[in-house]
This record gives C-alpha cells, structure tokens and sequence, in this order.
C-alpha cells in the first residue's frame, strides 16, 4: 500500500513578519499556482511594468494591474498570469475610490509612476511628488504590509535635473506617509523597449544630424538589463530584505556614455556622423525636434541629465542585487539581441564575438 506523505500546515502557510496575516499558497510553484500573494502594481503598462508583472505572475502572485490607457496598452499583462490572476482595472489617478478599489485586497503596492518629461496632464512634480504620496497615505490607511516606491539612481534634492530633484521629494514623501516603505533606486534601465539602447539606434536610422553625444561622451552610466531590474523589484513582495530600506540596482560594471557608443557602432556595422555638441546647441537640438516631431524624443531636462554620472551610494545599509540574490547581466552579455535590429540587413547573421573582443580589450 502506498504511503501518502501530506505537507505539514507550515509548507503552505507563511506569516507576514509583525502582523497577523497569514499567506496560504497552493498548487506546486509557477504560473498556475496560487503564492497566496497579491500585488498592485500601478504604471504596469510602462516599459519596467511589463516586466514586473510577469515576474509575479510567474510565482503565482495574483497581480492588479490598473490601467488608464488603451486596450492595446494592456492586454498582453493578462497572458502574464494564469486564468484570474491578472487582474485589470480602469482608474485615476485623481479618483481616491478606484485608487482604494484597486489596494484593498493587496498586501504588495508597487509605484511605478513616472515620467521622463513634463505631459499636458501631470508636471513632474506631480508625478513624482503628489501621486506617490496619495498612493502612500492610501496604502497605509487600508492597512496594506509593504509600499515600494520607484526613484532614480541620482535622486537629489539640489540636483540641476527637475527629474532627479522631483525623484527625491517624492522618496521623502513617501516616507513621511509609509515609513517602513522600501525605496527602489536603478541606474538607467535598458531592454528592447527602452529609451537606451533605442535612442542611438533612432539617430543612426531616422536622424539627420547625425548621432550627437553630449557632454563629449564623458558621463558615467552604469546600465542594468530590465529583466534583473523587475525580479528584485518582484522579490519586494514575498522576501523582506528590504523593508524600510534603499534599494540600489545599478549595473555590474561602469562605462563612460562613449565606450557605450562604440560597442553599439560595433556590433551594429555603422559608421554614422558622430558629434558632440556644446550644452547650448543640444538644448537648441531638443527644443527644434520636439516642435517637428509628434512626440517627445529627448526633453530639456533629458539633456541636463546626460551631464549628471550614475554614482552608487556608499552607505552600507544600501541593498543591492546580492542580497537579493541576483548576479546582474552585463552590457556586453545582452547587447546584441537588443541592437540586432539596426544592423544593416546584410549583417543580420554577422558574429559579433571578434567586435567584443576588441571592445573589452580596449576599455578594460
């Protein structure tokens, strides 16, 4: 007769550190499980969004995604989860009853809000300052065990940049309202849709002028891979490492903004026009483009930034990617799937290894 082993009460329930709530999981483990976890996960649609939300739903997380956009803008976070485990709400921001309706039922609230440049709705202080303290106040009302709150490696209170000045505010606002609230900090994030890698390639393409880098290409960057970004962010929620603490997610290695600039010309066969305009005339740059083209390509404040390095913390109590337990990918172990695609067609197929080589032998 076979013997049937049954799990104990404590291999399925887990008790949240200091409160009375208790998480029941089932199923074996991944998407179509049930971690007994649930998470919000406000500007999910965003590009860092996307990505956190299928790390959750791959650990049976259920996850609320609230959207304000189109359908196109949300529909591919639902197959993220398995049947229920997504779960979509319209909402404003401006509108307290859909922000509760949307944290009630969570013991996770992630605040991925934010913007590159002013919109005809928010300001950055908006943004960054105002939303991120309604979510707080809100979250901490309802009862919810864990706020984690997205800045910017570089937030500073007297930084030149409105971007990373606002960033900072909205960390001591939050804060204020949700002290035990964990403060993510990355470095500049890249991936296949991010604002990184693309925007060189956007240049080399469609640009007229050329490829301009500012500041001579001096700036210090310290890029992190998207994907290891939004399993730290995602760890926040089943792991307490980082309660009420700074997280830090800058990149393993540094790199000046140029060495980044030839690995991209490398791997990618192109010899565009290089030119590194004065601040003045990238200003100037930024201002004509914006006014012919039907988005926002590069900002004012953009531009202000690509002067400021990427310099990690050196306070102790910072956590980062090892405690974690992520060893994050380097610029050149994932280079070439994301640049790929503004290769030349004739090089489509071309290996890459003898360009990274003399890369890494270069500037190591």
């Amino acid at each position: 007769m076979l013997s049937i082993q049954r799990r104990s009460l404590t291999s399925v329930a887990t008790r949240q550190p200091g409160t009375p709530q208790v998480y029941k999981s089932s199923g074996p483990g991944g998407r179509s499980s049930n971690s007994g976890h649930t998470a919000t996960v406000f500007g999910c649609t965003g590009f860092l969004g996307r990505y956190v939300v299928n790390n959750l739903g791959k650990t049976g997380t259920q996850v609320i995604t609230p959207y304000r956009g189109t359908d196109d803008q949300r529909r591919h976070l639902k197959l993220m989860g398995d049947l229920g485990q997504i779960v979509q709400l319209r909402f404003d921001v401006r509108n307290d009853e859909q922000l509760i309706s949307c944290m009630k039922h969570s013991d996770t609230v992630i605040n991925l809000i934010g913007r590159n440049y002013p919109s005809l709705n928010f300001n950055l202080h908006q943004t960054h300052v105002d939303v991120p303290r309604k979510l707080a106040r809100l979250a901490k009302e309802l009862g919810v065990p864990k706020f984690v709150h997205i800045s910017a490696l570089g937030a500073n209170v007297d930084s030149t940049s409105e971007y990373f000045k606002t960033k900072a505010l909205g960390e001591i606002a939050v804060r204020e309202e949700f002290p035990e609230a964990t403060i993510i900090r990355p470095s500049s994030v890249y991936g296949a849709e991010d604002r990184f890698w693309n925007r060189i390639g956007y240049y080399i393409k469609f640009g007229f002028v050329g490829l301009p880098v500012y500041n001579n290409g001096q700036t210090i960057v310290r890029p992190a891979y998207v994907g290891d970004v939004a399993a730290a962010i995602a760890k926040c929620a089943s792991e307490n490492v980082a309660v009420g603490k700074t997280v830090e997610l800058a990149g393993p290695r540094s790199y000046q903004y140029k060495q980044l600039v030839e690995l991209f010309l490398d791997v990618t066969k192109r010899d565009p026009l290089v030119w590194y305009p004065s601040k003045f005339t990238a200003l100037r740059l930024a201002d004509a483009l914006n006014t012919f083209l039907p988005f926002v390509h590069i900002s004012r404040d953009e531009i202000e930034r690509s002067y400021i390095d990427e310099v990690a913390s050196k306070d102790p109590s910072v956590v980062s990617f090892k405690e974690f337990g992520i060893q994050p990918l380097t610029v050149e172990d994932t280079v070439l799937q994301f640049v790929r695609i503004y290769r030349p067609s004739e090089f489509q197929r071309a290996p890459y290894e003898k360009d990274l080589k003399r890369y890494l032998e270069t500037h190591q």
